[in-house]
C-alpha cells in the first residue's frame, strides 16, 4: 500500500483541487492522510480543513465506486499547535500504514496516473526511492495550468544512483532536489531518518534536514522522465511580502534549526556515515544560503519599526558572530556592485 501525506497550514483554498487529483488516481491500494498543523485557514466557501476532508471523502467514495475502483480512506489528523513542517511530516509518516510513502503539498496537484507510474518504476527497478518529473507554474482564472519558465524545486537526475553516491549527487553535485513531493520512498527508511531528528519547530530547510538523514539509508535512487506533479509557485508560508509581526518573521529564522541538528549529528562519530570535505562544505554553503535569504528578507520585507527586534531574533537563531559575518559580506558585495555601476556610468 502507498500512503500519501498532505500537510496543511492556511492553504485550504487549494485543498479541494489537491484532493481531487489524489482520489481520482487509477491506483487501487493507497490511503490519504491530511494533517492540519493548527491551520486557521478556510476555503473560499468558508470550509475548514476538517470540513473539506469530510466532503471529499464522500466525493471519493462516489467517484471511485462509479469508476469501479477500490475505495480509498482519507484520514484527518491535526496538531493542536503549529509545529512546523518537520513535525508535520513526522506525524504523517508515523501515522501512515503503507509500505511506501509520498508527500504532496496541499496546494499542488498530482498528475493523472502518477501513483501507478511511481509504483511501477519502484518495483521494476528495486529502488528505495523513485523521483518523478514535476512542472512548476500556476492556474489561471479558467483553471488552466500556466507553466513557469523555471522550476527551482524540480531538479531531477534521470537514471540510477547507488549507495554513498546518492548523498554526493544531491548535496555536492546538486543533481536532484531534496523535496519529498514527486517521490515515492520506502516508508521504513523514512521512519529511520526521523529517528535521527529530535523534535524541532522548523518552517524552513525542512526538506534538507529530512533528506540528509534519509540519504544515509538509501541504497538506490531512480529518476524518471514521467511527469507526476504540478507544483504551484509562490503559495507557501513564505510567499507573502511585508512582515509585520515577529511571529511571522520567526518562520524565516527557523532554517537555523535544520543546520544545528545536522551540525550536532556530525560532531558525533558515525563509522557508517562520514561526510567528505566537499560534502561538509556543501552543508555550510547551504546554511549560508538560508541565512542570506533571511537577511535579504529582513531588509526588503520586514517593516522598519520591527527590524531591530527581527535582527536580534535572527542572531538568537543563527548565532550573532555568523550573522554579522555574513551581513558584512553582503554589505561589501552591495558596495562593490554599486561602485561597478557608477564606474560604468562614468565611462559612458
Amino acid at each position: 500500500m502507498i500512503s500519501i501525506g498532505i500537510p496543511v497550514y492556511n492553504t485550504e483554498k487549494y485543498l479541494v483541487q489537491t484532493l481531487k487529483s489524489v482520489i481520482t488516481q487509477d491506483f487501487d491500494d493507497f490511503e490519504v492522510l491530511v494533517l492540519s498543523d493548527a491551520s486557521k485557514g478556510k476555503s473560499e466557501e468558508g470550509w475548514t480543513c476538517k470540513k473539506i476532508v469530510g466532503l471529499m471523502q464522500k466525493e471519493c467514495n462516489s467517484w471511485r465506486r462509479h469508476n469501479k475502483l477500490e475505495p480509498v480512506k482519507i484520514h484527518y489528523l491535526e496538531h493542536s499547535q503549529n509545529r512546523g513542517l518537520v513535525e508535520a511530516k513526522r506525524t504523517l509518516c508515523c501515522e501512515a500504514k503503507g509500505e511506501y510513502y509520498t508527500q504532496l503539498d496541499s496546494d499542488d496537484v498530482m498528475e493523472a496516473g502518477a501513483l501507478s507510474i511511481l509504483y511501477k518504476a519502484l518495483i521494476e527497478t528495486g529502488a528505495d526511492i523513485v523521483h518523478g518529473t514535476s512542472t512548476a507554474g500556476h492556474f489561471d482564472e479558467n483553471g488552466n495550468f500556466i507553466k513557469s519558465e523555471k522550476n527551482r524545486n524540480g531538479t531531477i537526475y534521470y537514471g540510477e544512483i547507488y549507495g554513498r553516491d546518492i548523498m554526493t549527487y544531491w548535496l555536492v553535485k546538486q543533481q536532484f532536489t531534496s523535496v519529498l513531493w514527486g517521490k515515492l520512498v520506502r516508508r521504513d527508511l523514512l521512519i529511520k531518518a526521523f529517528e535521527n531528528i529530535p523534535y524541532t519547530e522548523n518552517f524552513m530547510a525542512d526538506d534538507i534536514l529530512v533528506f540528509f538523514f534519509l540519504a544515509r539509508y538509501l541504497h538506490k535512487y531512480v529518476g524518471i522522465k514521467n511527469s507526476v506533479l504540478l507544483y504551484r509557485d509562490n503559495s507557501g508560508v513564505t510567499a507573502a511580502n511585508k512582515i509585520k509581526s515577529l511571529e511571522r518573521w520567526k518562520i524565516s529564522c527557523t532554517g537555523a534549526n535544520c543546520f544545528s541538528i545536522i551540525s550536532e549529528f556530525l560532531k558525533e562519530k558515525h563509522d557508517d556515515f562520514v561526510l567528505t570535505p566537499e560534502e561538509n562544505e556543501a552543508v555550510r554553503d547551504s546554511a549560508m544560503h538560508f541565512l542570506i535569504m533571511a537577511l535579504r528578507r529582513l531588509n526588503a520585507d520586514v517593516v522598519p519599526e520591527l527590524k531591530p527586534q527581527a535582527y536580534a531574533m535572527l542572531c538568537d537563531y543563527w548565532g550573532k558572530e555568523f550573522v554579522v559575518q555574513v551581513d558584512q559580506a553582503l554589505a561589501r558585495e552591495a558596495r562593490e556592485k554599486l561602485n561597478g555601476q557608477l564606474q560604468l556610468q562614468e565611462e559612458k
